[in-house]
């Protein structure tokens, strides 16, 4: 069995079961689930507090955070686990779950799975990070990227490796990502078509998946297309190619840019 446990904490159809705040000594990005973003800075003295409501993705950029979660807490750092997230409700996934059933609608649900409102290329979050679940189970993540040849795996400015494209796209082993912070993808020509940080993510949802299918249906819930390398490469694991085949086209289409 595939447990998810994303840094997301769980929903009711009421809302928030318990309340997520972040304690931050240092500096944070809060994405809202329309799009909107907000940066926090504490650079001394106590702790700037924030509460996180339904569908937040926070990320630490600099210094460290405390996440509270009920009677857990995340520790959230720059480096390694950045990011934590606030689950959407649960009857999101069991309806998701319920209307896959039919492929053809579980096609329709990929094609705007990852679709958001259209932003200005070259603002701020327009160029999409690299999101990993935690507790991403597979050995693999595949990284589709339009016209790159060459992908550079990067800790800083050190180089962990360089990976050819296949047919799949680039594939990055799962401990390689763990050491890594930034992915360069180049061209024929050596030029770079897309930059961006690695972010690993907590997820800590009630949701349990019996499947890689499942695993990829709970990413599609989050809405963003930094998921979608994680939710592409469980459904190449599923053998769900109609529906892999969909979120590659998508990648094809974000996956460009440098990330600022």
């Amino acid at each position: 069995m595939v447990r998810v446990f994303l840094a997301l904490a769980f929903l009711g159809s009421l809302g928030l079961a318990e309340q997520a705040r972040l304690e931050l000594s240092g500096k944070a990005r809060l994405e809202r689930p329309d799009q909107t973003v907000q940066t926090y800075t504490r650079s001394g003295g106590p702790a700037l507090v924030l509460n996180l409501e339904a569908g937040d993705r926070l990320c630490i950029t600099a210094g460290k955070g405390r996440l509270l979660y009920g009677v857990r807490a995340f520790a959230l750092e720059a480096r390694g686990a950045a990011c934590f997230e606030v689950a959407r409700p649960k009857s999101f996934w069991q309806n998701l779950v319920a209307s896959c059933q039919d492929i053809g609608v579980c096609k329709k649900q990929a094609e705007v799975a990852f679709i958001k409102e259209a932003k200005s290329r070259g603002t701020e979050g327009s160029v999409p990070v690299l999101y990993v679940p935690t507790d991403y189970s597979l050995e693999t993540l595949y990284l589709v990227v339009a016209t790159a040849q060459t992908l550079r795996v990067l800790d800083s400015q050190q180089e962990l490796a360089q990976i050819e494209v296949g047919r799949e796209g680039f594939a990055v082993s799962s401990a390689l990502l763990k050491r890594a912070t930034r992915l360069e993808a180049l061209n024929r020509s050596g030029v770079v078509v897309y930059a961006a940080p690695v972010r690993w993510v907590h997820f800590a949802t009630e949701v349990t998946v019996e499947s890689p299918l499942e695993a990829a249906l709970a990413l599609w819930l989050t809405g963003q297309i930094g998921y979608a390398p994680a939710a592409y490469s469980y459904l190449l694991a599923a053998g769900n190619t109609d529906l892999a085949h969909i979120l590659q086209a998508q990648m094809h289409q974000e996956f460009r840019g440098t990330y600022r």
